[in-house]
């Protein structure tokens, strides 16, 4: 197995490149997703001048930054301002791409829909020679690797990724880590790195959800068996990236950086363990 230990950077985005390789140095990380989003300071609107600028910087700090986290529908990505030719000529190999939204009405048109998208999605990372990730995602269209199958078949793994996400699937569509990673094989792409823990309120105890609760927090904490995660990858021979995704302590850094730097020694400590290369 062979992972690139990448940083999501949503809750330091008060951090200038440098600052941001220095945390990425701190915690254990190799290097930091590049985020293309509204409300960033790189966005579709502005990708053409502040990427090369954020790579650079990156690059003058010693940090290699090959994969972007966006929000572009499949209507961006083929579109004649799409910004596919921005990131192959900047180095972005891989970029997250926007979710399909929650199906409403009719599920099949839905889902063979959503498969029309993916197929116009993967002749245009063609053309550009960069990878689109899909990421399975709660209270969306794909919430499992099995129906993130249903968008990936036919379609090479070279153009076309799925990113799973531990997290996301604890709160709906998990299913076992073996059968997932198997499923989707050489499509495997990216794991987000993230867990969540369960309590209950007990004075909501009376109402149809009993009151039980969910929210994120560290891998060593977690609900998610991460010694069974990664030995399904080892035995697919994972080759993709790592994404940490630190989702608690919204508003202290100093502990979330803690913790953050905590959970990379833990997830090391299990891919060490499984006596393969990392």
């Amino acid at each position: 197995m062979q992972a690139v230990w990448s940083l999501f950077p949503k809750a330091y985005s008060d951090l200038d490149v440098r600052q941001l390789a220095g945390l990425v140095r701190e915690v254990g990380l190799d290097t930091t997703n590049v985020i293309v989003r509204k409300g960033f300071s790189i966005d579709e609107s502005n990708v053409s001048t502040t990427l090369p600028k954020f790579i650079n910087e990156a690059r003058k700090e010693g940090i290699v930054v090959n994969c972007a986290s966006t929000f572009l529908t499949p209507d961006a990505i083929v579109s004649a301002e799409s910004p596919l030719k921005v990131f192959a000529d900047n180095g972005v190999r891989e970029f997250r791409m926007g979710w399909f939204p929650k199906e409403e009405g009719d599920v099949h048109r839905t889902l063979f829909a959503a498969k029309a998208d993916m197929d116009r999605v993967a002749e245009a990372c063609e053309k550009y020679r960069v990878r689109a990730i899909y990421q399975v995602h709660h209270n969306t269209l794909i919430t499992s690797p099995s129906a993130a199958y249903l968008l990936i078949k036919g379609l090479l793994s070279a153009w076309i990724g799925i990113e799973l996400d531990p997290g996301n699937q604890s709160f709906q569509g998990y299913e076992p880590w073996n059968y997932s990673v198997g499923l989707l094989g050489e499509h495997c792409a990216w794991v987000a790195i993230k867990d969540t823990v369960t309590w209950q309120e007990v004075s909501l105890i009376d109402s149809p959800d009993k009151g039980w609760r969910r929210s994120f927090a560290p891998l060593q904490v977690g609900v998610t068996n991460w010694s069974r995660l990664v030995e399904a990858l080892v035995e697919n021979k994972f080759d993709g990236t790592f994404v940490f995704m630190p989702f608690y302590d919204e508003n202290d850094a100093d502990k979330r950086t803690a913790k953050l730097k905590q959970e990379v020694a833990y997830l090391r400590d299990i891919c060490a363990r499984q006596s393969q290369p990392i």
